[in-house]
């Protein structure tokens, strides 16, 4: 037993918990506990599943989650989390928080509403030099029409001829950002963010099909990963986990060259958070 292996069960030895009352606290089975307190990791689906139930056991043991999972992936010899190869497309799968930054500072406020003060002042300048006069100017006369224009007949409109209509050859789409879609195929909640903005939280129905668009990224954390399929630039990405399982994805487009992607594509970094 390694050092992971041995933090996990001296940490629940010392708070005088059980291996039932751990799974009772994670909704971890115990034998899937046994097999981290013993690191053996073969046993488990596969990483991402590993990494998932290492943090829900690090929080109920009181732990530091990062350094668990810095252990794990010491003993384990795999890259630090975030650090997958990107897709052909130039999206790169990137761990941030789901939390969305604060719209408004102080100093923006401050600044907006200077601006809408500007433009007043703007628009009220105008419309007394400009528009006012025109307002007030009195209607002019309308004369009667004369005999000579009485007598003018009407131009004659020319039948219109069937023109043929060019045929337009489609061309293929062309990604400037960040497109991610999402297919359900089975009951989640989701909520979605674009360029640190939440632009969606609900529940989606099996069959339906959504998309967003952003211009540096798109992240997705979905209830029931098992049942969202993701679609990154026209390119399917597979489910984003396994059934009742939380999962955070967030897709970032890369400055960089392309490079070719590996046989795993994007990773996705489970967080505790209940399924709604």
């Amino acid at each position: 037993m390694g050092e992971l292996g041995d933090l996990l069960r001296q940490s629940r030895e010392q708070l005088g918990l059980s291996l039932e009352e751990i799974e009772a606290l994670t909704r971890i089975k115990r034998a899937y506990l046994e097999m981290l307190e013993a690191e053996d990791f073969e046993g488990l689906p596969n990483r991402v599943t590993a990494r998932g139930f290492l943090r829900n056991y690090a929080s109920a043991l009181k732990l530091d989650v990062d350094h668990v999972l810095e252990l794990y992936e010491t003993e384990e010899g795999g890259a630090s989390a975030g650090q997958t190869a990107p897709s052909e497309r130039r999206v790169q799968l990137k761990s941030i928080s789901m939390t969305p930054p604060p719209r408004f500072s102080p100093d923006l406020l401050i600044g907006f509403l200077l601006i809408t003060a500007l433009l007043g002042a703007i628009l009220y300048f105008v419309y007394q030099q400009y528009l006012l006069p025109l307002e007030i100017a009195p209607p002019a006369s309308l004369d009667s029409p004369t005999d000579e224009a009485a007598m003018v007949l009407p131009t004659p409109t020319p039948e219109p001829t069937d023109t043929p209509t060019p045929t337009v050859t489609p061309t293929p789409l062309f990604y400037t950002g960040v497109t991610v879609e999402l297919l359900i195929t089975d009951e989640s909640w989701v909520q979605v963010l674009v360029d640190g903005i939440k632009a969606f939280e609900g529940t989606l129905q099996a069959g339906e099909r959504r998309h967003w668009t952003g211009d540096r990224q798109v992240a997705v954390r979905a209830g029931n990963a098992g049942g969202v399929e993701v679609i990154v630039n026209g390119e399917s990405m597979g489910l984003m986990g396994e059934p009742g399982q939380v999962v955070d994805q967030v897709w970032e487009k890369l400055d960089a060259e392309p490079v070719t992607p590996s046989q795993e594509g994007a990773a996705d970094t489970p967080t505790p958070t209940p399924n709604p």
